[in-house]
């Protein structure tokens, strides 16, 4: 009995041990990639790292994930058979990122081992820049630094704001800019150090923002065609924004305006497809000077009443009527409406919406 108990555990201990050394195990010949030296714009970097299962089970690779969006991984899809091999192969692209560089690609399997790291380094020279460089933005034969002006913060009674871009003509004949028919906003101007471009010379545009004669706030936007005479694009799109600000004095800062919201969040929570919601919004003056409202406005998808007073004595208060629209938008959602007040402690507040759009229209109103 004892013999036959004895037999009985011992093929019990020799079946789990067979189950438990049953599994398919990665091998790779490298781990470790030195390219050395290469071009910046000598076209990608490409390694292979062979593996083999030396396992005795079927192989998967589950996952192959790179450090950087600048490695590019691919790796053999169906299952490696013991005794059989696999590849993972890395793709380094060295343009735009001379110097050192040193990468990883995580490869994940169903290997006794399941993540293996394999490295690649090398030292990329860099190229010899151009105008493509210096000037990235082509709109026909001129080259643009930035075909966008962007003036950042200015003062509201500010007139003097400036700033500059410059244009490179990359073609074999000389390109002429008619400022005169270039339609700008009556509170901009620009000027040129040269009308006339040269083949492979530049011309810097000068740009001067009256913000005092824009009358808005905040975040503002144009948009204008710069005039040439260039034969494959003779108007050329630019734009010009930034964000106007109130100007506070120290006298401002005694005694202020002071806006506060009975709330900041509305959040609708679960709203069909092509229906509408509103909700109010209400803002008192807490302080002891007369509060203006300067200004509100809705980001896409909402609708923003004026409010019904846009002067406030101390102490009033006044709405804000928000409505959004689903449409056909669908999941979370979060949109926004901007109020600028002559608070000069937060003159600007961002209210937020929010809703969870489901598929569906809403049923009709009762």
């Amino acid at each position: 009995m004892k013999k036959l108990l004895s037999l009985g555990l011992s093929f019990v201990f020799a079946l789990a041990a067979t189950v438990a050394f049953a599994q398919p195990q990665i091998q790779f010949q490298k781990t470790k990639h030195e390219f050395g030296t290469i071009k910046e714009d000598g076209g990608l970097a490409q390694v292979t790292f062979s593996f083999k299962n030396v396992g005795n089970q079927p192989l998967k690779l589950t996952k192959v994930q790179a450090s950087c969006g600048c490695t590019t991984p691919s790796w053999s899809k169906d299952p490696i058979q013991p005794g059989q091999t696999g590849v993972v192969k890395a793709a380094y692209n060295p343009m735009n990122r001379p110097g050192k560089f040193s990468k990883t690609v995580t490869v994940t399997s169903n290997s006794k081992q399941p993540i293996t790291i394999l490295q690649i380094a090398g030292n990329v020279t860099p190229r010899k820049k151009g105008p493509k460089d210096w000037y990235p933005i082509a709109l026909g034969n001129v080259r643009f630094k930035t075909n966008s002006v962007w003036f950042g913060d200015m003062m509201h009674d500010s007139k003097q704001n400036v700033k500059t871009t410059i244009l490179y003509n990359e073609s074999n004949a000389p390109i002429t800019l008619n400022l005169a028919a270039t339609k700008l906003p009556k509170y901009a101007t620009v000027k040129a150090d040269k009308t006339v471009i040269q083949p492979k010379e530049t011309a810097t545009l000068t740009f001067t923002y009256d913000a005092s004669a824009r009358k808005d706030w905040d975040y503002v936007y144009d948009s204008f065609m710069l005039m040439t005479n260039d034969p494959k694009n003779p108007q050329k799109r630019m734009s010009m924004g930034g964000y106007i600000k109130e100007h506070f004095n120290p006298a401002d800062k005694i005694n202020p305006p002071v806006a506060k919201f009975d709330k900041i969040t509305h959040n609708f929570g679960n709203v069909k497809q092509q229906s509408r919601v509103s909700t109010t919004f209400k803002i008192t003056n807490h302080g002891k000077k007369m509060l203006h409202i300067r200004k509100s406005k809705a980001s896409c998808g909402c609708t923003a009443t004026r409010p019904k007073k846009m002067q406030l004595k101390p102490g009033e208060s006044t709405t804000i009527d928000v409505t959004y629209s689903s449409g056909t938008s669908k999941g979370s959602i979060n949109k926004s409406v901007t109020v600028i007040t002559n608070d000069p402690v937060k003159p600007k507040t961002v209210l937020s919406i929010r809703a969870n759009v489901q598929p569906g229209q809403a049923g009709p109103k009762k």
